[in-house]
């Protein structure tokens, strides 16, 4: 595996997530999947219920107006063999009609799979950061 192999999985994501596919969306998961965000985390068994759990993410999202995500830089590290850590820095979501909505960074672990819809990785998990979290020291 190599960064360009972490891209195509998250791209191929970013894509479902953009045609609103959750099934597409949950299909690049493993079975369980784990979601972290700062209201809770969600530790998702199945796969129908991740695309449950992310139909539920897009509410409140569509009554904001929003309309596609835009991703930046990736940045791909080794964690242990088979095992990755995808940074995402610069995720931009816009509404519909154009303006940027929100910024985000999102940090998704991946694992080696050779049943994976793309790139030959699977996602772990996502771990939902605000923009500049690691510049935040306690």
């Amino acid at each position: 595996m190599n960064a360009a192999s972490i891209k195509t999985t998250i791209d191929s994501y970013i894509a479902a997530w953009n045609a609103r596919d959750f099934e597409g969306m949950a299909a690049h998961f493993t079975e369980p999947a784990v979601f972290v965000l700062a209201s809770g985390t969600h530790v998702l068994p199945t796969r129908a219920e991740l695309a449950d759990f992310l139909r539920a993410v897009f509410v409140p999202l569509e009554a904001r107006g929003f309309g596609h995500t835009v991703i930046g830089a990736i940045i791909s590290r080794l964690l242990s063999d088979g095992l990755y850590l995808a940074e995402v820095d610069d995720i931009r979501r816009f509404h519909r009609d154009g303006p940027l909505m929100e910024t985000l960074e999102v940090q998704y672990t991946l694992r080696r799979d050779a049943a994976a819809v793309a790139g030959g990785l699977s996602m772990v998990s996502a771990l939902w950061c605000d923009p500049g979290w690691r510049d935040r020291r306690l």
